[in-house]
């Protein structure tokens, strides 16, 4: 571009210099040089407008001028256009390769505009939600009209998802996950879930059926180990194995239980009408049990008014609490202390039952509250555990929609912290 310029100037320079001279032998410099300025001038613009009509056009041909200054901006114009053209082609490439992607997978995708008509879905999504190719610029409110995922649309506040079974065939289970994207626009994955959904009813199933069948022969079997007991002719040896026995036969009885219980947690939905109950008094026989059960060798104690209350099922959060302070007694050595302390705002009633024992390593914190997950295989294959307490605590404050936070640090303790909300 340089170059261009200097040649411009210099050409710029010599007709001006040539018309200054003329002036001065015909008396006139200074009009000759003005009118020799506006001539070059009117030249100049018109090679712009005519480089301009020439891009306009496409830069098609040749371009209309091939030196002076203009000349370096037609070959910065053409290095650009071909730039842009590159630009388009990879564009193009991977518009196409997410098209093709999007099409092969076995989840629909739909985008929705800011008003909640349809803009763009895949093949999934055209044969999970039944749409057609009029369908585009239709409200999604119009074709999908479960009550439930048009609330769930209407709010845009996507932090779950959504499972409803099919407008056309209500034997299939679709799952909607949301996701606000660009100036309101909102992109909406759906899956099939009705196999997942049969396999968990399934799940669900077995595990009420198991705990049910399991009961009637563990009754059978501590029935005759306590019969048998009562016969002195056994050597001291056969005692031995009746106690093993007898043990045994209580921790599969408590197993059933659990496994019972955790079952009704998954299956059923809170009573829509629960009178309020005292928290106190629940918490005062939760501690009274776990002295007991420490006989002494924990300090137990608690801290709640007597006059917080919450609309619950007594015994399933009676069942939730015991299994946090029962499981702090068990795992903390003697003299630790278990501090149990309710509160409440607003918004939430929160239980706390904090130690200064062992703790948990942080890593192992998240997987807690699974089934049959222990942290200490040994230690707890001695505390008779069934490995399913955290996970009733778990399932049953979600039925309040609560939650369970743990908080904690190897040798100094842990936290548990159950939040139900008021509301």
């Amino acid at each position: 571009m340089r170059y261009g310029i200097k040649t411009e100037a210099r050409r710029f320079s010599a007709l001006m210099l040539s018309l200054v001279l003329i002036g001065i032998i015909l008396e006139l410099p200074l009009e000759l040089f003005l009118l020799g300025l506006c001539a070059y001038l009117i030249w100049f613009v018109r090679k712009g407008v005519a480089i301009f009509r020439w891009v306009e056009g496409g830069m098609r041909g040749k371009p209309p001028f091939n030196n002076g200054a203009w000349i370096e901006v037609i070959r910065l114009l053409e290095r650009l256009s071909k730039w842009q053209r590159r630009s388009k082609e990879k564009l193009r490439f991977t518009v196409k390769r997410v098209r093709r992607m999007t099409e092969s997978l076995d989840q629909g995708m739909v985008i929705l505009n800011g008003d909640l008509t349809l803009d763009w879905w895949n093949r999934a999504a055209e044969s999970l939600l039944g749409l057609r190719r009029t369908d585009r610029g239709s409200s999604i409110t119009n074709l999908v009209r479960h009550p439930d995922f048009i609330k769930y649309v209407s709010k845009a506040r996507f932090k779950e998802p959504l499972r409803i079974p099919s407008g056309s065939e209500p034997d299939i289970w679709l799952e909607f996950l949301g996701s606000n994207v660009g100036k309101g626009e909102i992109v909406i994955v759906v899956s099939d879930v009705t196999e997942v959904d049969n396999l968990e009813r399934m799940r669900k199933e077995f595990l009420g059926n198991v705990s049910h069948e399991l009961r009637t022969p563990l009754t059978v079997i501590k029935g005759y180990v306590e019969t048998l007991r009562d016969i002195s002719d056994f050597s001291l040896a056969t005692h031995k194995a009746l106690d093993q026995i007898g043990l045994q036969t209580e921790k599969m009885e408590a197993l059933a239980d659990d496994l019972a219980l955790l079952s009704k947690l998954e299956s059923e939905s809170p009573p829509q009408q629960l009178n309020p109950i005292k928290l106190k008094p629940l918490l005062d026989d939760i501690v009274n049990d776990a002295k007991r059960l420490s006989a002494g060798k924990h300090i137990i104690k608690l801290d709640c008014d007597s006059q917080l209350e919450f609309r619950a099922n007594s015994n399933e959060l009676r069942s939730a609490f015991s299994n946090i302070v029962f499981n702090a007694v068990h795992h903390n050595p003697e003299g630790a202390s278990i501090d149990i302390h309710a509160a409440e705002d607003a918004n939430f009633l929160s239980v706390s039952i904090r130690d200064d024992g062992i703790g948990i390593d942080l890593p192992k914190i998240p997987r807690i509250t699974e089934r049959f997950y222990r942290v200490d295989a040994s230690r707890n294959s001695h505390s008779g555990g069934t490995g399913l307490g955290l996970a009733i605590v778990k399932h049953t404050l979600n039925r309040y929609n609560g939650s369970l936070i743990v908080s904690s640090r190897i040798g100094q303790g842990s936290e548990f912290l159950c939040k139900l909300p008021r509301r």
